[in-house]
């Protein structure tokens, strides 16, 4: 059923709850939703998953990207890898039945030996291109909630519209797959400004990640596990904490087994182990259990040491409150040294993430500070209970003085460390204000409107573009979030922005001002409003902004926008 049927049939109605129910949960029993809740588990019990990077495969004849950007270098260190989107039966806990899952996974790997529940992990280096080609297993007959109809969006990424995975096919693009069909997606990790010789090597998003966006359905298929990382290093943060690799500019951040990932997933579970999807009123689904790297509430072995761990906020409603506090509940100091923007311009000492749905934080934590045989938990200290949001602003919101734990960390004995968190990390220079006041503007209002969600008054139409700004020439978008109390992350596709000002003024948060961080999505409180500053680059064609609460944007807070040279 399509966002036209939806419409069609009434889509904020009674009825829709009931097909949700009965028809993509028809094996729950009745008495589950009376009071919905997942079977009890003991915590802290699993062993964290650490999903394992993509092989490269072997080369093949790309079939739809367009390399000719590519220079012969360029082409010789093009790099071949091969995804497939498959169904598949795992325990997300030792207590739990088997839960029938999608994941993406490297097909280097066979089906039987892969245990993980997320996406194998991509990295990428920049100026080696890259071809990935994903393939669609998934079952025509599945049971349950998901469409296996896929594209694939490449969050934070810096690539041409037909390898950005558009929600649709529209003429100008076809990027759906179905069963038994493959795409192939052109990722070519070139400094932004490229094309014209102006580059912008500041703008290395580090922490990004990929996952499903089939419009009307990315709640449902990225509830059912289609995400995963994708980590891009250069020659200042190259993945290599010793400085052997680039002696004179490399950072020597943590790296290796000491750089974890960790996506962060709330989940709903049925006594029998499935999984469950039913949004309510299409305000944000939320779920009960959190899963870590797929796994709900593991734990970590750590060394006495330095962890680089890139958190992603891969749930669908829900906002967390991150702290990494003791056992006593006592707030742990770390280095924040990034976002889904990259790198900041240096290191913020802090104790507190509040991320949306999408976004990420680059964390430094010493663990030297601490006695072996140390507890220490990741925990969610905001309180939330629908989609709405969490009480409170952006800037001062509502935090609880003890949380939800979400992961264990057991502090072992010391290990050697050589990395190291530098006073500098990827400087950048603030935009005057002078050039600020010469720069086209404009306005783009996100909003709950007739029962549903819209952009400048409208459902999402992607055969129509509400913005067609020019390709290197900078622009001032005002992102407001007139929603009444609800909460928009505000997602926008092929370029990173800074924020100039929150509801009228400097932002107070270091991580969001202009010279410090940079970001892909924003997150507005209830009737907050942002001035970003936006510069498209090298690709001319159809993107998209929408809010990642993704029920918000399956229902339908989308709107398209063509870069145009």
């Amino acid at each position: 059923m399509n966002r036209r049927e939806l419409l069609k049939w009434g889509a904020f109605g009674p009825g829709y709850a009931y097909l949700s129910k009965r028809g993509f949960a028809r094996r729950i029993p009745a008495s589950f939703w009376d009071d919905p809740k997942s079977p009890r588990t003991t915590p802290f019990i699993a062993r964290l998953p650490l999903p394992d990077p993509v092989l490269p495969g072997k080369p093949f004849k790309p079939r739809g990207p367009d390399l000719s950007i590519l220079n012969p270098k360029q082409l010789r260190n093009l790099q071949f890898h091969r995804i497939v989107a498959e169904e598949v039966r795992l325990a997300l806990h030792p207590e739990l039945p088997p839960s029938t899952i999608w994941r993406y996974r490297d097909v280097n790997v066979p089906s039987e030996q892969d245990r993980f529940a997320v996406g194998p992990t991509i990295v990428a280096r920049m100026n080696r291109p890259m071809i990935v080609r994903h393939s669609n297993d998934l079952p025509e007959d599945h049971v349950g909630f998901g469409v296996p109809e896929l594209t694939v969006h490449f969050h934070g990424g810096h690539v041409e519209a037909r390898s950005d995975g558009f929600p649709e096919e529209i003429p100008e693009l076809q990027p759906i797959y179905h069963h038994g069909e493959s795409y192939d997606y052109f990722y070519p990790f070139l400094d932004v400004g490229f094309s014209t010789g102006d580059l912008q090597t500041g703008e290395r998003a580090a922490t990004q990640w990929y996952h499903d966006h089939l419009l009307d359905f990315t709640g449902a298929n990225v509830m059912r596990g289609l995400a995963g990382f994708l980590l891009v290093f250069d020659e200042l943060d190259a993945g290599d904490e010793t400085g052997k690799a680039f002696p004179d500019t490399n950072l020597r951040l943590p790296s290796g087994r000491f750089d974890v990932p960790l996506v962060i997933a709330d989940k709903l579970f049925a006594p029998d182990g499935s999984l469950v999807y039913v949004p309510e009123n299409f305000g944000g689904f939320l779920g009960d259990r959190y899963l870590v790297n797929g796994a709900v509430e593991p734990f970590l072995e750590v060394a006495a040491r330095k962890y680089r761990f890139r958190i992603l906020c891969a749930t669908n409603a829900r906002i967390l409150g991150l702290v990494v506090a003791d056992s006593r509940g006592r707030r742990v100091p770390y280095d924040h040294i990034g976002s889904g923007g990259g790198l900041f311009s240096r290191p913020l000492r802090e104790d507190f993430q509040l991320l949306g749905p999408a976004m990420r934080a680059d964390i430094v934590v010493d663990f030297s500070e601490f006695p072996p045989g140390t507890e220490l938990f990741l925990e969610n200290r905001i309180e939330q209970e629908d989609g709405r949001g969490p009480g409170g602003t952006f800037e001062d919101v509502d935090v609880e003085g003890s949380g939800d734990r979400i992961l264990k960390f057991i502090v072992g004995d010391p290990a050697p460390d050589p990395s190291r968190v530098p006073d500098v990390l990827r400087p950048f220079d603030a935009i005057p204000d002078a050039v600020i006041r010469t720069l086209p503007r404009r306005t783009f209002e996100f909003e709950r409107r007739h029962g549903a969600w819209a952009v400048n008054g409208e459902l999402v139409d992607l055969e129509r573009s509400i913005a067609r700004p020019r390709l290197d020439q900078p622009e001032v978008w005002k992102i407001v979030n007139k929603g009444g109390g609800w909460w928009h992350p505000i997602h926008v596709h092929l370029e990173l922005f800074r924020v100039l000002k929150l509801n009228g003024k400097r932002p107070r948060l270091p991580e969001l001002q202009d010279g410090i961080g940079r970001l892909d999505t924003v997150l507005l409180g209830g009737n907050d409003e942002a001035e970003v500053f936006v510069r498209f680059q090298d690709f001319a064609g159809p993107f998209v902004m929408h809010c990642h609460n993704v029920e918000h944007e399956d229902h339908f807070m989308m709107a398209r926008f063509d870069a145009v040279r």
